[in-house]
């Protein structure tokens, strides 16, 4: 029941695409989309590295990459103008991961009314509204990216 009322009040948090390609390929195609979006990755967190690193059991086919992406203007203002607080949505995280022989890319899709309960005393939903399309662009472009 809760997560029936959870899906029915908030809808899809995480989007989550499938691709039918190499996880290297989706990596260098994510990079490419997001400079082309006049976003810079500010770091790349490899979890099949940071496990075997303490000796965690993995499946042969696991990859999974946490690459965090910022347009260092753009959080400036928001950090700037409206408050620190929103340093906390900072940076975007694009999840880029093998799952059955597919690789996946997911990203937090919250709604801007989400955001905005979360900010009351700030007007932050067209700006969440913009960078969430800006996610979805830069997604739409890697798969594209490997799809050539």
């Amino acid at each position: 029941m809760k997560k029936f009322i959870a899906k029915l009040l908030i809808g899809d948090v995480v989007e989550k695409h499938e691709v039918d390609a190499p996880f290297d390929d989706v990596i260098k195609s994510l990079e490419k989309a997001v400079a082309n979006n006049k976003f810079g990755i500010q770091a790349v967190h490899d979890l099949k590295d940071t496990y075997m690193k303490k000796h965690l059991a993995l499946d042969p086919d696991f990859e999974y990459k946490i690459v965090q992406i910022c347009n260092a203007p753009k959080s400036h203002k928001a950090l700037q103008d409206m408050s620190y607080d929103m340093g906390i949505m900072m940076p975007k995280s694009v999840i880029v991961a093998r799952e059955n022989g597919k690789t996946t890319l997911r990203f937090m899709k919250m709604k801007p009314w989400m955001v905005s309960m979360m900010f009351p005393e700030l007007n932050v939903a067209p700006l969440s509204k913009h960078v969430t399309e800006i996610m979805t662009k830069i997604v739409k472009e890697t798969i594209e990216g490997v799809k050539k």
